[in-house]
């Protein structure tokens, strides 16, 4: 094994730990959301404004074990995070932003999307794949984990790495877009 093969496979690990803090903090603040009573379209209470919608997250050390605290991560319900990078993850036509956030740091940046669509999860995998290998993500082995479809794309000599994860229920699939990117990628 050559010394640039074991780097890339710790990269790939450490990258796939901070992708997998990133889903379970875009997953509690999908819960915390789907757990608050939605506001009636009927309602005569004026607008709560963007801070409802839009609020700066900082995790907890005990709800996402995590090496460092980003004061900086942004998380959004219901829309895609200002600086979000659409371009290489690009929303599914038909699907409803639960969460999304982005977390910048140095050399490589993180973000996140929770997604739901009425579609199969072959159909949220198969779209992604094209989506990505089209922007030149290399397809990695495996399409799935402890039963959960999951498949994995780098690129930039593993720097950027993408998964995409899928949940079915019924007739909803459930999916989060995980993205360690470098400062490029997000303009």
């Amino acid at each position: 094994m050559t010394e640039q093969t074991l780097r890339t496979g710790r990269t790939l690990t450490a990258t796939r730990t901070r992708l997998a803090a990133a889903a379970a903090t875009a997953a509690v603040v999908l819960l915390t959301a789907c757990s608050s009573p939605a506001p009636s379209e009927s309602s005569s209470a004026a607008p709560q404004g963007t801070a409802s919608q839009s609020t700066q997250a900082t995790a907890s050390s005990s709800a996402v074990p995590t090496a460092t605290a980003a004061p900086s991560a942004e998380t959004a319900v219901k829309e895609l995070v200002a600086g979000f990078p659409a371009t290489v993850l690009p929303l599914m036509k038909g699907a409803q932003i639960q969460t999304s956030s982005i977390q910048h740091a140095d050399p490589v940046s993180t973000a996140a999307l929770t997604a739901t669509v009425t579609a199969p999860s072959a159909d949220v995998l198969s779209y992604y794949t094209k989506a990505f290998t089209d922007q030149g993500f290399k397809a990695q082995p495996g399409d799935a984990v402890d039963g959960v479809p999951l498949k994995t794309f780098v690129r930039a000599d593993g720097a950027e790495i993408l998964t995409v994860s899928v949940i079915q229920t019924a007739s909803t699939a459930t999916f989060t877009l995980g993205a360690t990117l470098l400062p490029a990628s997000f303009k």
